[in-house]
């Protein structure tokens, strides 16, 4: 007997409060069927107060995102151009990377970009980062939470990295040049994670090298290479790079596929690239015991963490709906990511055991959040 008619059959000889009651088992078990298992709400008083830094698109920005994303199938492909398979390659890489399906997709999303925001949880208050460009993408905050590192491409359509000083409002420009840096993390000294992306020929993909730069910006010998522009993090000791992998497959007759792996890099002894499994757009734990990351299922992305050798991998999602992009609070107690709702990115925060969450923003398209 189903629980349905279980439920029906019973309810022909219990009181009223019961049916009441049952009333609401039925539609407790119909919404975790239907919409994946419903996690409980929590307050926020119990955030921190560190304010999350993120892009967002308001309501004619988010509208039409995702009128772009529900027909990303059906637009043609850009075709190659010139000949240089290397570069093409590498800029469908880097839309994959920006969570952007294809690179017509991606050059349709430019035209309306989103904008850099700072919300603080607790309270609910939201501000624009007026200082930072349109399509500013946040990367990471120092360990005092006073400077926030972000990459903007406003000049020249090259990314370059910026600090934005949240107490004075004060910008600041990290990198420049004729080569690009997308991409950056700070280190636990006060220098700052730079990958530098540079093009040796005037054809073919770029040479990627990560580098430490001082406050001046100036980059120092390579630490590592061939890591794509995806998310770079430093442990905070300083003795590992953790960082999205992208791995490619010529298919004969169709576009390539790629696939992201969560990689792993000693600076210490400069041992080789340790791939640990697949996912997405890795974030560490304050004390660089564990990653948070977005692990792919039958239901779309899922988060999950794992330690830092890739074992004790635990889910911290219920799953049934799409999560990505995680960022850990200072703390270590929350992980705040976006969970498509509705066809929207949504901003929501998670306990890190993914005992209960909360919708921090219920308008709008949110993506990249970093606390």
């Amino acid at each position: 007997m189903s629980i349905l008619n279980l439920f029906v059959s019973s309810g022909a000889s219990i009181g009223a409060g019961l049916r009441g009651s049952i009333s609401w088992v039925l539609i407790a078990v119909f919404s975790a069927t239907t919409f994946g298992c419903i996690l409980p709400s929590m307050s926020a008083t119990e955030l921190p107060e560190d304010p999350i830094a993120f892009t967002y698109w308001a309501k004619d920005g988010s509208k039409k995102r995702f009128n772009l994303f529900e027909k990303a199938d059906e637009l043609p492909p850009i075709p190659i151009g010139g000949g240089d398979r290397g570069l093409h390659q590498e800029n469908e890489i880097r839309a994959w990377l920006s969570a952007e399906k294809s690179l017509s997709l991606q050059s349709r999303l430019a035209a309306k970009p989103g904008r850099l925001m700072l919300l603080w949880p607790r309270t609910g208050e939201m501000v624009k980062v007026e200082a930072a460009p349109p399509g500013s993408h946040p990367l990471a905050w120092s360990s005092d939470h006073k400077r926030l590192l972000f990459s903007s491409a406003h000049r020249g359509g090259k990314e370059q990295l910026y600090e934005y000083h949240l107490d004075s409002k004060v910008l600041r420009t990290v990198t420049s040049g004729p080569e690009e840096h997308p991409r950056g993390d700070y280190a636990d000294d006060g220098r700052i994670v730079v990958l530098r992306l540079k093009r040796a020929l005037s054809a073919g993909a770029s040479l990627q090298t990560v580098h430490l730069a001082g406050r001046g910006g100036r980059l120092g010998p390579a630490i590592a290479d061939g890591i794509p522009p995806g998310a770079l993090r430093m442990t905070p000791r300083g003795d590992r790079l953790v960082y999205e992998q992208v791995l490619s497959r010529r298919r004969s007759g169709g576009p390539t596929a790629y696939q992201s792996m969560i990689a792993t890099r000693s600076l210490e002894n400069s041992t080789q690239e340790q791939l640990l499994l697949k996912g997405r757009e890795p974030a560490l734990t304050p004390d660089g015991e564990w990653i948070v990351f977005a692990s792919p299922s039958s239901a779309g992305y899922r988060l999950r963490r794992m330690r830092s050798d890739g074992t004790a991998r635990v889910p911290i999602s219920p799953g049934g709906t799409e999560e990505r992009m995680p960022s850990v609070s200072p703390d270590g107690q929350f992980v705040v990511f976006v969970q498509l709702v509705n066809g929207y990115r949504r901003l929501t925060v998670r306990r890190f055991d993914g005992k209960s969450e909360m919708r921090l923003l219920k308008n709008g398209w949110s993506e990249f959040p970093v606390w």
